[in-house]
C-alpha cells in the first residue's frame, strides 16, 4: 500500500521471462497451441504477443531446469473448461480443475514448466 511515506516505485510488471530448453521448438510449440504471435526474436529469446502492456518473454537458458514446484504466473481466459478442453485436445498436460476461487487448473508446457490457467 502506497502512501506518502512509503511512495510507490514501480508502476507495472512489464514482461514475464520463461525458462526454455530450446527457443525455436518453444517458440513453435507456443505459437500452435495458444497462437501467440511474435513480438520479436533474437538467439536467447523471443517476445510473444499476448495483450496490450504485457511481455510474454521465452529465455533460451543452457542449464535448463523447468519451473515444476510452483506457477510462476498465469494465464487468464474467460472459458476455463472450454480453454482447457482444446488443450486436451492438443495433447498438452493439463490437471484437474482446483478447488476454490478463482476457478483454475495447471498445465505443463513443452519444456515441464507448470503454469495455471484461472478464469476471472
Amino acid at each position: 500500500m502506497s502512501d506518502s511515506t512509503h511512495p510507490k516505485l514501480v508502476e507495472r510488471i512489464d514482461a514475464v521471462f520463461l525458462p526454455v530448453k530450446n527457443l525455436k521448438e518453444s517458440l513453435s510449440w507456443y505459437q500452435e497451441i495458444f497462437g501467440f504471435e511474435l513480438r520479436w526474436e533474437n538467439k536467447k529469446m523471443c517476445g510473444l504477443s499476448i495483450a496490450p502492456n504485457c511481455g510474454f518473454h521465452l529465455v533460451q537458458i543452457s542449464n535448463f531446469q523447468p519451473v515444476n514446484e510452483y506457477t510462476p504466473f498465469n494465464y487468464v481466459v474467460k472459458d476455463l473448461e472450454n480453454v482447457r478442453n482444446k488443450l486436451i485436445g492438443k495433447n498438452v498436460i493439463v490437471s484437474q480443475l482446483r478447488d476454490g476461487e478463482p476457478k483454475r487448473f495447471d498445465m505443463t508446457d513443452i519444456n515441464g514448466n507448470i503454469i495455471s490457467v484461472i478464469q476471472l
